[in-house]
């Protein structure tokens, strides 16, 4: 089984690197990247525990970035130099540090009584935050959908948007680390089929996240004959967050309609 997208306390994982692995491998996954959000911190000890239990760690990263069609779109980043990719990651904590500290500084307008501090609590390191923390921090963990519909999501009261990379940046940044850019999950960020072609083909990738567990048939074949037209990899995850993630909580979860096979992005 590939699996090619998980995530661990790195991020906004539930498990610590050699964890993830661990449970990869107990679904039979054979070929796992750990694609913790604008960091590579966990990739050493998985690729360690992978060694340990057979299961082959692709380096990998996700970036977040910004583009016209969507505020969080999500670029991932295989076979990359974890040393090149550093100081992108540098970059991409301090934007992620500050634009926490701008939502953070928007609801305390709104009453809530919640810090920064508060914020890094909860996920552990500073340049872990993300908008689940905040929204922890702010009381919200038994209302988390209707508190992000309010105040957390494009266009809520508090919600503040990324400033770097873009899409092109993100994609570049990735090439310059001697990995290969493919778009992940690309209709649960945009939903219009005629944006998401133009996307695609407008950027520079080498593979599309074709597999993905709320892809439908319809919207998997899409991404398949694009990708084969293209001639780029077609990629697939389950996303996995953890044992508890309310929607992404176990490996083996996507469906490939017996369209086709999930591929492997070859080392540049």
């Amino acid at each position: 089984m590939i699996e090619l997208q998980s995530h661990s306390t790195v991020s906004d994982g539930q498990l610590p690197p050699a964890e993830v692995v661990e449970k990869a491998a107990e679904a039979g996954v054979e070929v796992l990247a750990l694609t913790d959000h604008d960091g590579v911190a966990g990739v050493p000890a998985a690729i360690e525990a992978g060694k340990r239990l057979g299961v082959e760690i692709v380096p990998a990263i996700e970036m977040s970035s910004v583009h016209e069609y969507a505020e969080d779109l999500h670029i991932c980043g295989y076979w990359i130099d974890l040393e090149k990719m550093g100081p992108a990651c540098d970059r991409a904590q301090q934007e992620r540090r500050e634009r926490a500290e701008q939502i953070i500084e928007n609801l305390r307008g709104f009453g809530f009584d919640i810090t920064i501090e508060d914020a890094i609590r909860e996920a552990g390191a500073a340049d872990a935050i993300g908008r689940p923390h905040i929204a922890h921090a702010a009381g919200a963990a038994d209302n988390m959908g209707p508190f992000f519909e309010e105040y957390l999501v494009p266009g809520a009261k508090a919600f503040v948007s990324r400033t770097w990379p873009d899409a092109d940046e993100a994609c570049a940044t990735i090439r310059e680390a001697g990995g290969v850019p493919v778009i992940a999950h690309p209709y649960w960020d945009i939903k219009d089929p005629e944006k998401v072609e133009r996307l695609i083909r407008a950027l520079d990738i080498g593979g599309i996240e074709v597999y993905y567990p709320p892809h439908s048939k319809e919207q998997t074949a899409h991404l398949l004959s694009l990708a084969r037209e293209l001639g780029i990899s077609a990629t697939a995850s389950s996303d996995y967050h953890g044992p508890t993630h309310k929607t992404f909580s176990k490996f083996g979860d996507y469906n490939t309609y017996g369209l086709g096979e999930p591929e492997v992005p070859p080392r540049p």
